[in-house]
């Protein structure tokens, strides 16, 4: 017995996924502009702690936003495909 999966007869069966994966890619590099495009308008303010005394910057703050985001994507698109392969 093969565990592996077998291939769809029709190649656009893995259409819905492909098109999830490319809107969440969009997603993530609009997350990603955004905090390149804010360094690049206003550096004082990516620089700026995030509270008086804090060594902590505005800029650290977003970037773990970011990272944070690319998983959360991440996993969304996960159980989102494997939804629509289930079906």
């Amino acid at each position: 017995m093969s565990a592996e999966r077998a291939r769809p007869d029709n190649p656009n069966d893995d259409l819905p996924q492909a098109r999830l994966g490319w809107i969440m890619a969009a997603i993530q590099t609009l997350i990603y502009a955004a905090f390149v495009g804010t360094f690049i308008a206003s550096p004082a303010t990516m620089t700026a702690p995030v509270a008086p005394g804090l060594a902590v910057t505005v800029a650290t703050v977003f970037g773990l936003l970011v990272i944070l985001s690319t998983m959360v994507l991440t996993g969304t698109y996960v159980l989102l495909a494997n939804r629509l392969t289930a079906c």
